[in-house]
């Protein structure tokens, strides 16, 4: 089976990703990122957020608007909007039973997008609840509007 007859995600959130920048391939440097969350906000990168940042970082969709089962409110993939927030990503964490790596956030800076060792990413700023297993379904939930 071929990428063709079993495609990543949905043509929308194809043509949102690659709006922002995303193609196949894409590969971005995180190690300026770990280090400077490690330094200022006691952050320690796990291998499933340096994947993720290797080939989704720095992209913004501004999309917004009535979506599928809730409103698109766009997003902002980049760890640094939480450099200063570790405790609230510690509480996370411990909500969670996962150490969540900060990868970005959404709706305007209300909900923060962190993702666990496992690859699962979760969405909150007060609590934390589960986007998505995965972040390739994670990002279609963001972009399509999905609860």
């Amino acid at each position: 089976m071929n990428q063709e007859e079993h495609p990543r995600w949905s043509a929308e959130t194809d043509r949102v990703l690659r709006g922002a920048g995303w193609h196949p391939g894409r590969s971005v440097p995180t190690d300026e990122w770990e280090s400077r969350l490690g330094e200022r906000g006691g952050f320690e990168m796990h291998e499933a957020a340096r994947r993720f940042l290797a080939e989704f970082g720095r992209l913004v969709s501004d999309e917004r608007g009535p979506g599928k089962t809730m409103a698109r409110m766009g997003f902002r993939l980049d760890p640094t909007v939480a450099e200063w927030d570790d405790e609230i990503f510690d509480v996370l964490s411990e909500e969670v039973g996962a150490d969540l790596y900060p990868v970005g956030d959404s709706d305007r800076h209300n909900s923060y997008l962190g993702i666990a060792p496992d690859g699962a990413v979760y969405i909150g700023m007060d609590s934390a609840k589960l986007l998505a297993e995965t972040a390739d379904r994670a990002l279609e939930k963001l972009v399509e509007g999905i609860r």
